[in-house]
């Protein structure tokens, strides 16, 4: 049985193939519209044949040995296809030349026939639609001359020229139904009614000539367009039977509020001959703005640059203006800008402040931090120093005393640890920690992209001093102890904030976190910047911190709470010295060791904390727990008849 169908299938496409070939050896006399039409039908037979086939070959035989066999091997299909298409091309391109030169040669059979000159005329092609409205009208005319109109074609040939010059939505409607004569008829009207829809047609080009461009000074280029715009959009209104010859008035009001001002003042003056009862026409309107833009087009071809003025000696000021030159890299920047300079460690930076005489607090070159004048602090410590010299071996201080709230009121917080840290050893290589941007907003209502640090370590989350200013957050008193690595008192914490994130990446999730509030969480992550290009199979991800890579503050740290509600499944692991990428619903986070071929740098922050009552207050009141409550007093039966009648006879109500 297979063997009889791939017979049968090499045989159709070699009679394809071999009527291809003989129809290119054909004679030009021979080319004549019934041969052209007689060798279509033919190929659509043979194609037809051939494609039953094909489907019986494939229902009819098993995959693995149907993938064995010579038809699969040698693509008899797809070769088969191709020389179909192309043979079927060559003959309708056939047909339409015919068929323009009947056309062509039927207009007028009354006049008398003249030789016509020996020049080869371009040869006239109906554009193919594909489904837009504004191209209907055009595609409709020019078939409705060429082939619509033809008394010489069937309406079985004309449906078969309309399926060919369609694609896209306006091939999809006609596709299912069959090509005989009956049809054309219907599937004509089928098109005209889906694709003549005046209003919708109307509403673009309306929309085209009220949306043109202001046109804000006095520009050549600028009144063309207006004009040919304009007269395109007025010209398709009437294609499509709408009379514009009453909107004189319209269409000039709306076309000068788009003129420059000088274009309007002299379109004004051109008209103060009209007397006051009578309206200017959009024809006048029209010649002003050919006349208009013409002018400007001699003007910007012969005007020249206009010599400078010479000044009176006397007019004339001259000040010295010292060029700002970095210490660092010798360009024009501040040192405090340098990127070169806040690349190097902060040691590097140190001694060279030192060596060259440069203030430490403003890293200016012409004083010393001891005359500073600068207000601003280090943001870490909050001492007398840039924040780029801070010594990452120091521990920071403590938030400052502004604002503190008082402890009288303060709540009872139980013991909270957290317990963070990032390492750059000697390897080249450091501890890049998860961190994610996400949204706030602060008190008047605008939106702000803080950046949190995810740590599943901590029992509770924190903020910065400055982020609780700058978002306008309302402080709750509660008081408690840090305690550091070692069990050392370091920080005290006053109060805390409630604070509602929301995702970047999704907008619905939004959550409201307790935050207490510390003056700095940790120095700035990472230590050094991470080269991040050679890290490929993060490019298709979305990440909860795009700049990870880059060192920066940290305004948030959120807590194991909120870490378990964030996190989703999915986990990316890549080559040896790139991150670790976890999917949560703020986006991809990444953590781990990271290779990096920056400077090493010996440095490590740790940050270990648990927030706790006073010692003392626990004390009192777990002796106030020891005590045992008295016992209630219960009253005598003469008591209770005594306050019975005093409740009767007395006029004071309880």
């Amino acid at each position: 049985m297979m063997e009889r169908l791939e017979n049968c299938q090499f045989d159709l496409a070699s009679r394809i193939k071999k009527a291809k070939t003989n129809f290119q050896k054909s004679p030009n006399e021979r080319l004549t519209k019934e041969y052209l039409e007689g060798k279509l039908e033919l190929l659509e037979g043979l194609w037809s044949e051939f494609l039953l086939g094909h489907k019986e070959l494939l229902r009819t035989t098993e995959p693995k040995l149907l993938s064995e066999s010579a038809y699969m091997r040698n693509d008899t299909y797809d070769k088969t296809e191709d020389c179909y298409i192309d043979y079927k091309c060559k003959l309708k391109a056939g047909l339409s030349e015919y068929v323009i030169i009947t056309s062509s040669s039927n207009t007028d059979s009354n006049q008398p026939t003249l030789q016509a000159p020996n020049v080869k005329l371009p040869k006239v092609n109906i554009p193919i639609f594909s489904g837009k409205y504004s191209e209907w009208n055009t595609f409709r005319d020019l078939f409705q001359s060429l082939i619509h109109s033809n008394k010489t074609l069937g309406n079985a040939q004309k449906l078969l020229y309309l399926k060919g010059y369609l694609q896209g939505e306006a091939e999809q409607l006609l596709c299912n139904i069959p090509i005989t004569d009956s049809n054309y008829e219907y599937c004509w009207g089928l098109l005209d009614e889906r694709y003549n829809n005046k209003r919708y047609i109307c509403h673009h080009i309306l929309k085209r000539l009220l949306s043109q461009k202001n046109v804000t000074c006095e520009s050549a280029s600028g009144l063309k367009g207006l004009l040919d715009t304009t007269n395109d959009c007025l010209s398709a209104l009437s294609n499509i039977g709408i009379d514009t010859s009453t909107w004189d008035v319209l269409v000039i009001h709306i076309i000068t509020l788009k003129l420059d001002p000088e274009s309007k003042r002299q379109w004004e003056f051109s008209i103060m001959d009209i007397s006051t009862t009578e309206l200017p026409t959009y024809d006048r309107f029209e010649r002003f703005l050919n006349t208009r833009y013409r002018a400007l087009e001699f003007l910007s071809s012969e005007s020249k640059p206009m010599p400078n003025k010479t000044l009176p000696v006397s007019e004339i000021k001259t000040m010295h203006v010292a060029t700002l030159v970095c210490p660092f890299c010798k360009k024009e920047h501040k040192l405090s800008t340098c990127k070169a300079f806040r690349d190097t460690s902060v040691e590097l930076r140190r001694e060279f402040v030192a060596s060259h005489n440069v203030c430490f607090c403003c890293l200016g070159n012409n004083h010393s931090a001891k005359f500073c004048h600068s207000k601003y602090k280090c943001r870490i410590c909050k001492r007398k120093h840039h924040t780029l010299l801070h010594p990452t071996n120091k521990i920071a201080a403590q938030e400052p005393q502004n604002g503190e709230v008082t402890t009288a009121d303060a709540k009872k917080v139980g013991a909270v640890i957290s317990c963070t840290s990032t390492r750059s050893t000697v390897d080249c290589s450091q501890v890049l920690l998860a961190t994610a941007l996400v949204d706030t907003v602060s008190k008047n209502g605008q939106t702000y992209t803080i950046r949190a640090l995810l740590d599943q370590g901590s029992q509770s989350s924190f903020i910065t001093e400055a982020t609780v200013r700058l978002l306008g957050l309302k402080k709750i008193p509660a008081r408690g102890q840090i305690v550091g690595v070692g069990g050392t008192n370091g920080l005290t914490t006053r109060s805390m904030v409630e604070i509602k994130i929301s995702s970047r990446v999704d907008p619905n999730i939004i959550m409201t976190v307790k935050a207490y509030v510390l003056g700095s969480i940790t120095s700035l992550l990472p230590n050094q910047k991470i080269t991040a290009e050679e890290w490929k199979e993060l490019e298709d991800i979305v990440l909860a911190d795009p700049s990870y890579y880059t060192s920066n503050r940290v305004d948030l740290l959120l807590g194991s709470e909120v870490y378990s509600r964030v996190i989703q499944n999915g986990v990316m692991k890549g080559p040896l010295g790139s991150p670790l990428a976890q999917c949560s619903s703020l986006g991809w986070i990444l953590s781990g060791v990271v290779h990096t071929p920056t400077k090493p740098s010996e440095t490590i922050n740790v940050m270990h904390c648990s927030v706790e009552d006073n010692q003392l207050l626990k004390s009192f009141r777990k002796l106030e727990d020891d005590v045992p409550l008295p016992k209630e007093r219960t009253s005598t039966k003469n008591e209770e008849t005594c306050e019975e009648y005093f409740t009767k006879t007395s006029c004071f109500y309880y």
